[in-house]
């Protein structure tokens, strides 16, 4: 079982605070941002009309990868080809872009957008020439990449880096050694890329996300995010060691809640979206997931993916993907309205407080 750590010291824990945090935290500072952003607006749509159909979605960019993760999705937790596409071809680059025109002139924009996709694979790097061309039909786009190979100069680009763990855990999950100093390196060497760390939570990480989070924002990344390791395949079936059960999935949720209190905006998810994660309420949102409904998913051979990003063999009851739960943050109208009416609350008090110590001066 996870335990719960005792009360210990935190840099900038809400006062009288039972404190689930094991280590000291300071957060980075704070960054300029623009006051409304386009994709506010879009948000703001979202919140009022729902997602329109195909907005959001993935292309497997390859089915090769430098890494063999014990936890992968794609490659269901083998050291050899991704099973899904062992004896198929991947699209050939110039097909692809052939696709993605005749999509864009055959369907209408109420059909597909074309406004938001994530390039995925295997590691989407090892084959670059593909999200250089095919990023232009999107507003915007996210590359999700392990962190090993260079960044490219993409300033039109949101780069996420997908990590396991602290270092010692990382690079056993991973089975490379070396491997979290690169990718450290890799931010580092670009801060002026908007790179975002990804963890991915699971039974043998859990203990060690603080100590990430430290690592991470002294590193310079721009924000970071966080989603719970999904059974896939065959790991459904037998003793799946990385799945974290939901009741200490909880414990693990309210330490990022109190983090997120702590680190503000480089915890780039919003409060309600981990709250909805928790046990009560989690499966209201898997059972209608957005993403599966709503979004599109392409394989390495340009086929659409059954369900979701992660493919057919996705345990949805146990799923710990960030996605739905971030595309339910933004169209829970109830959840929006309590969030925006506490912040309210909270800024008047600032305000008020702020009046008071004034006078007193």
């Amino acid at each position: 079982m996870l335990e719960t750590p005792g009360k210990t010291q935190s840099g900038s824990a809400p006062s009288g605070l039972r404190t689930l945090l094991t280590r000291q935290h300071t957060p980075p500072p704070a960054r300029k941002r623009s006051f409304v952003t386009a994709f506010d607006v879009a948000k703001l749509g979202f919140f009022l009309f729902g997602f329109p159909r195909n907005a959001f979605g993935s292309i497997d960019v390859t089915k090769d990868c430098n890494l063999r993760c014990s936890h992968c999705y794609f490659f269901e937790g083998s050291e050899g080809a991704a099973p899904a596409y062992e004896a198929t071809p991947q699209l050939a680059v110039e097909a692809w872009i052939e696709k993605l025109e005749h999509l864009k002139a055959t369907t209408s924009r109420v059909d597909f957008p074309f406004f938001q996709c994530t390039w995925v694979g295997g590691e989407p790097l090892m084959r670059r020439q593909l999200i250089e061309q095919g990023r232009r039909f999107f507003k915007y786009n996210t590359v999700v990449t392990n962190g090993t190979i260079p960044l490219p100069d993409w300033p039109d680009v949101s780069w996420y880096i997908s990590i396991d763990g602290d270092e010692a855990i990382h690079e056993e999950i991973r089975r490379k050694k070396g491997i979290y100093a690169k990718a450290i390196k890799n931010v580092a060497d670009h801060p002026a890329l908007s790179v975002t760390i990804a963890y991915c939570i699971t039974r043998a990480n859990a203990h060690c996300l603080e100590q990430a989070v430290i690592d991470w924002a002294a590193a310079g990344a721009r924000h970071m995010t966080f989603d719970f390791y999904t059974p896939i395949g065959d790991m459904c079936d037998g003793d799946d060691s990385l799945f974290l059960p939901l009741a200490e999935r909880d414990v693990v949720l309210d330490r990022l809640l109190e983090l997120k209190r702590i680190y503000g905006d480089f915890f780039v998810l919003p409060e309600r979206a981990f709250r909805l994660m928790k046990s009560d309420i989690s499966r209201q949102v898997t059972d209608n997931c957005l993403f599966s409904t709503k979004a599109f998913a392409f394989g390495p051979d340009g086929v659409q993916k059954e369900k979701c990003m992660m493919g057919p063999k996705a345990d949805c009851d146990r799923c710990g993907c960030v996605v739905p739960f971030y595309l339910a943050s933004l169209t829970d109208r109830r959840r929006i309205a309590q969030d925006l009416g506490q912040e309210f609350v909270r800024a008047a008090r600032s305000a008020a407080n702020g009046v008071v110590t004034a006078v007193l001066d």
